[in-house]
């Protein structure tokens, strides 16, 4: 049976939250307790799976609640559930909360979320993985992109055509932001999947201080790190994503689909960032059995971890909210075979474009295995149509 905590220091929400959640007292274990000290006590001696509080709680609030959480108990998800909505509350929770629900939450909401959050325990195996993933505040950005975006938010007037051109093209900046614009503190009737839409609805005061007051975002470090160049992944995710999103406009998808099309794309390989600078000795021990062997590297990621990169990534994805389609596209990206989607999905243009920016580029030549399901895009009707979308995609050099 999984374990809930219920944090609130009024009364009447914790009974109203037992109300809601009533029926579903025979699969999970729910536990309400009024304030952060007796959270951290019962946590001490119950494992908890996921732990829900209020923001604006006195002594303890929920952002440093959750912080201790995050350092005492990392494989414990860590929802907020509050009605207070200011700007510097929600930046407080960028990095100690994995989703944000706003008061009042219907029942439904509620057990959807909590039911995602359990759904994820499953999709890693891997206990370490999981508290590298859970512990993860935010990931590092690419010192040039992230001083460009600096100088440009300390001018009077910055551009906020040029604050969204940077920031799409930095794995960590795009998803933070929009782990932040997806949450339900922006109320908002479907999920962004643009950076551009992000950046319009944070504002620019807003992304100011997750850059320069906050520095939510930290610069990478490449000398902790053998054998991996952050520079080199950024630019293929980069470029699979900009080619994924030119195979869905050559197949007339909808523009949503052409955003989490490149979503999926920039975000695709998010899970070696999270490798890399978190297990660093052991992701290059990896890197270099991946070259000498001659074996693909997520196959030597399975050996080593019992899970790849690309579910890696899915689950911190999935952790901080991101849309479904996006999330698919990334945990698949080397099986579309597995796809839900009997049909053309940011799954097969992601699997496509990340083969064909392989080719393009030589990226890790020595590692085999960036191979394309031929028979899954057969048995889709696709299979003619690779050709064309290659000739297409590079047609002007990207």
């Amino acid at each position: 049976m999984k374990t809930l905590l219920f944090v609130d220091d009024e009364p009447r929400v914790l009974q109203g939250l037992q109300r809601q959640l009533h029926g579903m007292r025979t699969e999970w274990s729910m536990n309400f307790v009024e304030n952060g000290n007796k959270a951290l006590m019962f946590m001490a001696g119950t494992p908890v799976d996921v732990v829900v509080t209020d923001m604006m709680m006195p002594g303890m609030d929920g952002a440093q609640l959750l912080s201790e959480v995050m350092r005492r108990h990392p494989n414990t998800i860590r929802i907020v559930l509050s009605g207070q909505a200011d700007r510097e509350s929600v930046l407080r929770l960028v990095g100690p909360a994995h989703q944000y629900l706003s008061k009042p939450s219907d029942a439904e909401e509620l057990r959807n979320a909590i039911s995602r959050a359990f759904a994820l325990r499953d999709l890693l195996g891997n206990e370490q993985l999981k508290q590298l993933a859970n512990r993860t505040r935010s990931l590092p950005t690419l010192p040039a992109l992230h001083a460009q975006l600096a100088e440009e938010l300390r001018k009077e007037e910055p551009s906020m055509e040029n604050v969204s051109d940077i920031i799409s093209k930095d794995i960590a900046m795009t998803t933070k932001i929009l782990q932040l614009v997806n949450s339900a503190f922006f109320g908002l009737s479907q999920q962004v999947t643009s950076p551009s839409e992000a950046v319009i609805y944070l504002g620019l005061s807003t992304i100011r201080a997750l850059v320069l007051s906050l520095q939510v975002f930290s610069q990478f470090e490449q000398k902790s790190i053998q054998g991996f160049s952050i520079d080199a992944l950024a630019q293929h995710c980069w470029m699979t994503g900009v080619v994924a999103r030119r195979i869905a406009e050559i197949e007339h998808s909808d523009p949503k689909l052409d955003d989490q099309c490149f979503l999926a794309g920039l975000l695709h390989d998010v899970g070696q960032l999270i490798l890399a600078t978190g297990l660093p000795d052991q992701y290059a021990r990896t890197l270099e059995r991946a070259r000498t062997e001659g074996q693909s590297l997520w196959e030597v990621e399975k050996l080593e971890f019992g899970a790849t990169h690309a579910e890696v990534g899915a689950y911190l994805l999935a952790l901080w909210g991101l849309p479904n389609p996006v999330i698919e596209a990334v945990a698949l990206h080397h099986r579309p075979a597995d796809a839900t989607v009997g049909k053309f999905s940011p799954v097969i243009a992601v699997h496509v474009a990340n083969v064909f920016v392989h080719d393009q580029t030589g990226t890790h030549p020595e590692w085999p295995g960036n191979q394309m399901d031929l028979a899954c895009l057969t048995k889709l009707g696709l299979d003619g149509k690779v050709e064309m979308w290659r000739s297409r995609c590079f047609e002007d050099r990207l």
